[in-house]
């Protein structure tokens, strides 16, 4: 039974792809530009506010589900997935081909739209009907990518159907092959790809569909898997740049990078389609912070251990970890402390000037050092007020797109691997 959530990108960013042939390892390079959505009528602050309130729901959203999946309180036919991402893509299916837009989601792995005929469907564009397309054909129930939906191999019908139950809503449908376009304009085509013909959605409008580029069967990326050498890789422009400049999101052997730092995957088949990194330790102003050793091991019930999360905008730290960090923090700045709760931190500084930052290091197994420019760690809430990017949470850790802004990021599917390195996100 596949576990896995609907981990979605809090961050407000849509972005566009387009697809070009390549003669490397794999077929396709994909090279995306990411710009964030405007939020109109509002200032900065209000905006970085939005955005950590989402970051907390999100991370409540994950403790609780982490704890009640682990306690077996969910029917095993019935997954609760986190519903909430919103980094959004252009997508088009069948021949002839339909557009959408879809929410891109690396928690999770279905990618699906919605279908004609459709029940309490919302979207903006036309919704996609199977029976005017060339190259629909059902997944048969036996399949192991109906399996991958947590199906029962016994008692099903010939063709494979789902029921996807979010926090926010629910989808259900038929899974089904069909010709996937990704992009706009002169975006290449795939010809079969695994996707959920949805005919009843509920509390997920107003977006068509969505795109999971989680580790399981049914993402994306492995079932594009060599035709982009399995991996991808971004790079985060900081939230105070301007929103007319674009990140970068990179799929195929062009996402490669050279000179970085490597470290291995930690797969936790309690929930698989996480990606979960091998954090051991934190050192600031180049002395280890004292946290108890094993705070950030992965434990053989599922619980703990840490995962990247480019729609986290804050990271997460577990209690064990988070306060004598802070505690770390505050004896490293020569200032006191002020209450940041109206703009959702909970470690802020009152300054308008050049403030002296300690320099925080993230390490992890290997020798693996990941060190944080002081703009990754705090951000400036309002003009005179400085706060800590980070926050507690119970069961495991999160690393949040704060700490990964200005760093190029590769996800190597197939060696099991995250490489970094950093960059200047806005002339790659």
């Amino acid at each position: 039974m596949d576990f896995s959530k609907l981990l979605g990108f809090v961050a407000f960013i849509c972005f566009s792809i387009s697809m070009t042939a390549s003669s490397s390892i794999g077929q396709f390079n994909l090279r995306a530009n990411l710009t964030r959505r405007s939020e109109e009528g509002i200032d900065s602050t209000q905006r970085l506010r939005r955005a950590v309130d989402r970051s907390k729901r999100r991370m409540n959203t994950i403790e609780a589900f982490v704890e009640q999946q682990i306690a077996g309180q969910f029917d095993a036919e019935t997954p609760i997935r986190v519903a909430g991402g919103e980094f959004l893509m252009d997508v088009a299916v069948g021949t002839p081909s339909v557009s959408f837009e879809a929410i891109v989601d690396t928690g999770s792995d279905l990618i699906w739209t919605q279908c004609m005929p459709c029940q309490k469907c919302d979207q903006a564009t036309p919704i996609f009907d199977p029976s005017k397309s060339s190259t629909y054909s059902r997944v048969p129930c036996t399949n192991s990518l109906c399996y991958a939906l947590g199906v029962s191999k016994t008692g099903c019908n010939p063709d494979c159907t789902y029921d996807y139950t979010y926090v926010s809503g629910e989808t259900s449908g038929d899974l089904a092959y069909e010709s996937l376009s990704i992009g706009s304009g002169s975006g290449s085509n795939v010809p079969r790809i695994a996707f959920g013909c949805s005919h009843n959605s509920q509390g997920l409008s107003p977006y068509a569909g969505l795109v999971g580029l989680g580790r399981g069967l049914l993402s994306l990326i492995s079932q594009l898997g060599p035709m982009v050498d399995n991996k991808f890789s971004y790079c985060l422009l900081p939230r105070t740049d301007s929103s007319s400049q674009t990140s970068l999101l990179i799929f195929g052997e062009s996402a490669s990078l050279s000179g970085a730092n490597t470290f291995a995957f930690i797969k936790n088949s309690a929930f698989p389609s996480f990606w979960y990194i091998p954090l051991t330790g934190i050192t600031l102003n180049g002395k280890p912070v004292n946290i108890p050793a094993g705070t950030f091991d992965l434990q053989s019930n599922g619980r703990g251990g840490m995962i990247i999360d480019s729609g986290t905008t804050l990271t997460y730290l577990v209690e064990a970890a988070y306060t004598p960090l802070r505690e770390a923090i505050q004896s490293a700045i020569d200032l006191t402390p002020t209450d940041g709760s109206s703009v959702g931190f909970d470690l802020c500084y009152q300054t308008s000037g050049k403030v002296a930052l300690p320099s925080l290091t993230f390490n992890f197994a290997g020798s693996v050092n990941y060190e944080l420019p002081p703009e990754n760690v705090f951000v400036r809430a309002s003009e005179n007020l400085l706060c800590l990017a980070m926050g507690a949470m119970r069961g495991l850790s999160i690393f949040g797109n704060v700490q990964q802004q200005n760093f190029q990021i590769l996800y190597d599917n197939a060696q099991n691997t995250l490489s970094f390195k950093p960059a200047k996100c806005d002339s790659l």
